[in-house]
């Protein structure tokens, strides 16, 4: 497998984290956290203009708030360094709640950050680490774009990358080896070979380098609740009593039952509840219909317009680090960060 075009001329730091890129061969008793992914470097040939280094070693269900911060500095770090790209190996299950968390943390990146892993153990022979390392290390070195990003199979051929928005990601499949979309955002690009084709939708372009910003104060003390038929206000309650604040799926257009007392017990909590829904494309959008009327009347209910869930916990916990008026939540949560939801 050829090294990626250019990538030999820049240097590209790779941050480990664990996940199954980080796993061994399956074998009796199944596969362990022992495989070290910077032999997937070895492969591609560019080990010396790829400094490696491990933040973590942990399968990504075990990866919370304060792992996100310590990414995130590694980050800060390596860009401080005179990285010209920078690569994070994640486990896929949370991927998409580390790239909203850095996509919110870090500012002013001149460079892109990659996130990459992959849906087979890195240490087995048929692993889709190699092609996910390639593309990510092609769109580290190459690309025009200086944002968090995730870069993993386009297809379950496995023939091209694509390049998919931090702060919009979210895993649709189990076992598929294109396991990443951004529902209600297009592709930021392409990666064929060792080209990029950059998609329809806006991208932040490479800049010159300065500070780059790190805002990691974080609330982790936020829960997601998900709306269903037979879903009790005394359970809504009895989750908003324990947390600072909490992301609520509706159903489809953000909806949530005017009958019951769960708009009741959202408003007597006080706490800032963000709404959005819990259909994959489209999102919040109120006004519609009659009881769009009570739903909106609930002052610490923020609608989120198309941010995912993921992304809207995070963020929740992002904002709650540094702001806790329901007025100032919810100015902060409806105004995008980095390319994190649509304004309506």
């Amino acid at each position: 497998m050829k090294p990626p075009a250019r990538a030999a001329g820049r240097s590209i730091h790779i941050l480990n984290t664990g996940g199954t890129i980080s796993y061994g061969a399956p074998s009796e008793g199944g596969a362990t956290l022992t495989f070290s992914p910077d032999r997937i470097l070895d492969g591609l040939g560019i080990p010396g203009r790829a400094p490696y280094r491990e933040v973590l070693r942990k399968g990504s269900v075990d990866m919370g708030p304060a792992d996100w911060q310590a990414v995130g500095a590694a980050v800060r770090d390596a860009v401080a360094e005179g990285a010209d790209g920078v690569v994070v190996f994640h486990g896929t299950d949370t991927m998409a709640y580390t790239a909203a968390a850095l996509s919110l943390m870090l500012s002013g990146l001149p460079v892109p950050v990659v996130l990459t892993g992959s849906m087979r153990p890195g240490g087995a022979a048929d692993s889709d680490a190699p092609r996910n390392v390639r593309d990510a290390v092609c769109v580290a070195a190459t690309a025009d774009l200086a944002e968090v990003c995730v870069v993993f199979s386009g297809d379950e051929a496995g023939t091209g990358g694509v390049i998919l928005r931090g702060s919009r990601v979210r895993k649709i499949h189990s076992g598929a080896l294109n396991a990443f979309v951004t529902p209600n955002h297009p592709p930021l690009g392409f990666v064929e070979g060792a080209t990029i084709r950059y998609g329809q939708g806006a991208r932040v372009p490479r800049g010159p380098r300065g500070g780059v910003g790190f805002f990691p104060e974080i609330d982790p003390d936020v829960c997601l609740i998900r709306y269903h038929p037979g879903c009790t206000a005394a359970s809504v309650a009895g989750v908003l009593a324990r947390a600072h604040g909490a992301v609520i799926e509706g159903t489809g257009l953000g909806h949530l039952p005017t009958e019951g007392g769960i708009l009741e017990a959202i408003r007597e909590s006080g706490k800032p509840v963000v709404l959005v829904s819990a259909c994959w494309q489209g999102g919040v959008r109120l006004g519609l219909y009659d009881i769009d009327r009570q739903i909106l009347a609930v002052e610490n209910l923020i609608p989120g317009h198309d941010l995912t869930p993921e992304a809207a916990l995070v963020k929740l916990m992002w904002v709650l680090g540094r702001e806790r008026t329901v007025a100032g939540v919810r100015t902060r949560m409806q105004a995008p960060v980095a390319g994190d939801l649509t304004p309506v």
